[in-house]
Order: structure tokens, then sequence, then C-alpha cells
């Protein structure tokens, strides 16, 4: 349930997105491509603020009530839609709709780990359903602006919203929420799916306060995210514009707009095996090198055919890219607060995003492509190494190494019967002190002073 949950956030989120233009000129009349920006922003604005806030709910109240609170909402907020006469008042209701279904994003550590083959398929899982509904929501954001007022296509939105709201009152209970948010926060899940310490899982919050690894640990990550984010979105906006301009047609545009998500899809049961073969570094610098690829190229081309291969090279590339990340930062921050700090960077790469494809496309429709293009070769040079495994305190490891410089000494006759009935019993080990009397036979040295006991 909190899986079609984040899914259709991210159609009533990104429906519209590369409609806007054309959805503000046939309903509104605002024809400037600031406008599209401006909305872009504030909505992005909104999820920032929310996040936090959101997060801070999940201390007290579960996370299902949560999401069937913002759920509740949303229904409410998506029929506001309908009804809003004017791009001010189409601005503000997204803006709350945006905020009431942040969070689900908090929701995808817990969904990825508690998978049962590990976080990878658990990643997998949630990508598939993400680029699922980034499709969905291309097709319903076709409908809607292909209509003569594209207003009367948006009771589709409310309608899906009102439908989840009743999946989420009938199925989504906090005892099944609680199943699915995994491991307390601090821990991550390895590839077999058990618990490990990650090295930020420990953004303590109490007196011992946050230290400066587990601090940076989490805060690269979100940087990574954040700009990640900048470049794969701000190539979207102004996409369908730029292929219309090119010569294509609405529906065409639509279909090379959705088709970089179709190629993520085709490719995601290979992920695995590519994951396996390569490695996680590889395959995440691998996979921004192609997306980066894809996305400058079709900046180069306007011939239709040649756009839809560049963006299926983009597609491919953002699968592996995606996946490789998105399966390093659960394991590195675990969940909790220092998700919470990941999320709201992915949020503000979205908030920024809207603003470089403005600033790129005042010059050019096609900038905005390049320059994504050339972030993602960037960050495909600069990819984060895999968080290294918690090191030992000092006490316990030269303990440790004191235990194994103990010689083995041969135990008496009695006291190896004793050791072999407690192995039956099902001990792991079992180590015996020899008394005073057996160590003077096998050999342990007494203290100065001190003579053997006698009888009497």
């Amino acid at each position: 349930m909190l899986l079609a949950a984040a899914g259709l956030h991210m159609v009533t989120q990104s429906a519209l997105a590369p409609f806007y233009p054309a959805l503000f000129r046939a309903a509104y009349g605002v024809r400037e491509l600031a406008a599209t920006g401006l909305f872009l922003v504030v909505c992005q604005v909104s999820a920032v603020v929310a996040l936090p806030l959101w997060g801070r709910a999940t201390r007290r109240v579960p996370l299902a009530r949560l999401v069937t609170a913002g759920q509740s909402a949303a229904v409410l907020l998506a029929a506001g839609l309908v009804l809003a006469p004017s791009y001010a008042v189409f601005t503000g209701v997204s803006v709350l709709l945006v905020a009431a279904k942040a969070v689900v994003l908090l929701a995808y550590p817990g969904l990825a780990r508690s998978h049962p083959r590990g976080v990878l398929p658990g990643v997998v899982q949630y990508v598939a359903v993400l680029h699922a509904a980034s499709v969905a929501a291309t097709l319903l954001g076709g409908l809607v602006v292909s209509v003569p007022d594209p207003r009367t296509a948006l009771p589709l939105l409310a309608l899906l919203e009102a439908v989840l709201l009743v999946a989420c009152l009938r199925l989504l209970r906090p005892a099944r929420a609680e199943a699915h948010t995994g491991p307390p926060a601090g821990t991550a899940t390895g590839a077999g799916g058990g618990a490990v310490d990650g090295p930020a899982g420990g953004i303590a919050d109490g007196a011992g306060g946050r230290t400066g690894a587990a601090v940076g640990a989490v805060w690269r990550p979100a940087l990574y995210v954040l700009l990640t984010a900048v470049a794969v979105y701000a190539a979207r906006p102004y996409f369908t514009e730029y292929a219309t301009g090119a010569g294509a047609s609405a529906a065409t545009a639509t279909l090379l707009f959705v088709l970089p998500h179709v190629a993520v899809l085709a490719l995601l049961p290979a992920v695995a095996r590519l994951r396996a073969r390569l490695g996680g570094r590889r395959l995440l610098r691998y996979g921004m090198l192609v997306a980066a690829a894809g996305l400058a190229v079709q900046a180069a081309v306007t011939d239709p055919g040649w756009l839809a291969v560049t963006r299926l090279v983009f597609g491919a590339g953002l699968a592996l890219g995606q996946v490789a990340l998105d399966e390093r930062v659960i394991v590195a921050t675990g969940s909790g607060a220092a998700y919470s700090v990941v999320a709201v960077g992915q949020t503000a790469g979205l908030l920024l995003a809207p603003l470089v494809a403005t600033g790129a496309a005042t010059a050019a429709l096609w900038a905005p492509l390049l320059v994504g293009g050339a972030l993602l070769c960037v960050l495909a040079l600069a990819a984060p190494v895999a968080p290294a495994p918690p090191a030992r305190p000092a006490a316990l490891r030269d303990a440790s190494r004191a235990v194994r410089a103990v010689p083995r000494v041969p135990l008496p006759h009695g006291r190896e019967r004793l050791t072999e009935r407690a192995r039956g019993r099902g001990a792991v080990s079992a180590f015996v002190l020899p008394t005073p009397a057996e160590g003077a036979q096998v050999g342990f040295p007494r203290p100065s002073g001190i003579e053997p006991e006698t009888k009497e």
C-alpha cells in the first residue's frame, strides 16, 4: 500500500510537469515560460518545508496514520485543482497538495530494507513502481492537455486520489506499516537482507551529539543526490516544447518524453546481474556516463528518430545509476533522521532543477539538456566510494588480540569431559579455568610467596 501511495504521489506531482506551459496557456492565458518555473519552484519549496515536519510527526504518530491523513487532504486538494479559477489559485492549491503527499517519501528506506531478498531487490522494486507511475503520469498529462479545456481532465487526478484513500482506510494499518519500516533508525540492511550497522546510522539524538564522521557520511550522499536530481530533472520541463519546436507533433513529443521511463523498466531485471559483475561504484559511474551521453546528444539532434534513440540511451543509464545510487544511500544512511537529510537534499534538487532549466531555456530550449548532461558527467567522475564497514572500538580490538594470543593448553582429563558435556548441550565453546593445583601441573606460573595448599 505504501508503494501504491508513493506511485500515486509521483503521478500527482509530475503528471503535468512537461505540459504545464501548454496547460497554463490553454486554461489561464499565461504564456511566459517563467510562470512554469515559478510554479515548479514554489511546489518544491513546500515539499522541502513539509518533509522535516512530517519527519518530526513520525516520532509520535505511526507512518500509516500520517499517510492516511495526507491522502485525505490530497483528495480535497485534487478536487480544488478542478475548481481553480486562476493561475494563482491553481499554484496555491498545488503547493498544499505537494506538501500533503510528501510524507510518503519517508517510507522509501523501510520499503527497500523490508524486501525479503535484501536492499538491492527492494530498491529495484521501488524504482520500478516510480517509473511505471511516471509513464502513467505522462499519459495522463497528455490527455489533460489534449482536450479543449485542460481543466476538464483534472477530475481524473481527484478520482485516483479518492480510490487510494479508500484503499488506505481499508488496508493500511499501523501494525502493517510498522512491518514495512524495517529495522530501527540507525541501521541499514546488507545485500543479504540482514541488518548491519551503517556508518551514518548513528546520527545520535541523545546527549552524545553527532560525530563529525557521521555527519559527513550523511551530508555527502545528500549533496550527491541533490546534484543528481538537478541534472536529471532540469531536462524535463521544456523537453516537449523543444520536441514540438523541432517539428514533432504533440503525440510524438509525449511518446519521446516517456521513452526513458520505458527503458528503465526494460533494463531493471538485469540490474542485479550487472551489479554483481561490475560492483556498485562502477555501476553508478557507468550509468551516469551513459545517461550524460544520452542527454548531451539530445541537445544536438532534432530528428524524432534520433531523439527516440538518445532518449532510450538516457533511460538505460538512468536505470543503472539510480539503482546503484539509491542502494548506496540507503545502506549508508539507514532511516530516521539520517535519511530525512537525504530526502530534503533530493527535494532541494527538485527545487533547483526548474531554476536551472528556466535559466537555460531562456537562451535555447536545448540548453537544459546540455546542462544536465554536463552535470551528470561530472557526477560520474565524482562517484562516491562505498561506505566502509564500522571500525571496531580500540578496546574491543585489543582484547580480541589478547585472547587470541593466549596459548592453548591441554586440560586435565576431568576438565575435558566437562568441556565435551558443555558442547553437547549446545554451547559454542567452553572456557574452563584450571584450579591452582591444576595450574601447577600444566605449567601455569605461581605467584611468588604463595605456597600450594596441603591437606592435613
